[in-house]
């Protein structure tokens, strides 16, 4: 039985418990829907404290004070280290899933919904990418998410174990790949209003240089739209559904 017989000793257990709190918070900070401003301050903090003694015994639990047990400096370095730690665990899922703002922004700039009244928020400027964002984050959130965080923290350890450093240049290779991964998966998902767009003004094209007073845009603009509308409501279900599988694999790759 481990007994505290001075300030040193509480100091000792109570520092494991601060660095998972950090480490915690790190990938709250930046893994899809709990990072989201809509998500309280309050909740991230709430969550960090409740899972901080869990994330304190993978690190390998009550550890006996050393000497530099106590060093302000030290303690702040460690925390620092920590929750850059977490952010760079959840750093995957967080890549893969800008790919669904970058699909919606392609969607609605080649499918000309881009110009609808919508109020600008953290997702996108424009109507498509708001909700393709809030159906993205329930759906994520539907599909285990939560359980997904657990994993992370638990199997962060396993490859960034408490106490050691990061050496960023040995993951910049790994970054830079899951950045052209997810922009590969934008554009697949946009991929078919992307063609739509360009068989549109190809067409428009033609007709134009056929007739040149017909005023083609009047008439072809309340088509594609109506057009891109349609194939939106019968397409966006599979487009969430890759986007979110995505997402959930490259947090537990």
């Amino acid at each position: 039985m481990l007994t505290i017989s001075s300030p040193a000793d509480l100091t000792g257990l109570i520092e494991p418990i601060i660095l998972g709190y950090f480490r915690v918070q790190g990938v709250l900070l930046v893994l899809p829907a709990f990072s989201d401003r809509v998500v309280p301050q309050r909740v991230r903090i709430a969550a960090a404290m409740a899972l901080a003694p869990l994330s304190a015994e993978l690190a390998g639990g009550p550890q006996l004070p050393s000497a530099e047990v106590g060093a302000i400096g030290t303690v702040l370095l460690r925390c620092l280290a920590e929750l850059l730690i977490g952010g760079l665990i959840a750093a995957p899922a967080r890549i893969i899933a800008f790919a669904l703002h970058m699909a919606s922004t392609a969607i609605a700039a080649t499918a000309s919904l881009s110009q609808l009244i919508g109020t600008g928020m953290e997702a996108a400027p424009h109507p498509i990418g708001q909700v393709y964002h809030l159906a993205g984050m329930a759906l994520l959130m539907a599909m285990s998410l939560p359980l997904m965080l657990l994993d992370l923290v638990a199997q962060g350890y396993a490859i960034f174990p408490a106490g050691r450093g990061v050496d960023p240049v040995q993951l910049l290779p790994g970054l830079i790949g899951l950045f052209a991964t997810s922009f590969m998966l934008a554009m697949t998902m946009a991929s078919p209003f992307i063609l739509g767009g360009l068989l549109y003004q190809m067409l428009a094209g033609i007709v134009n240089r056929v007739m040149p007073a017909l005023p083609v845009v009047f008439i072809g603009a309340p088509i594609i739209i109506g057009l891109a509308l349609i194939v939106l409501a019968a397409l966006s279900p599979s487009i969430l559904a890759i986007w979110a599988e995505a997402v959930l694999r490259a947090g537990l790759r």
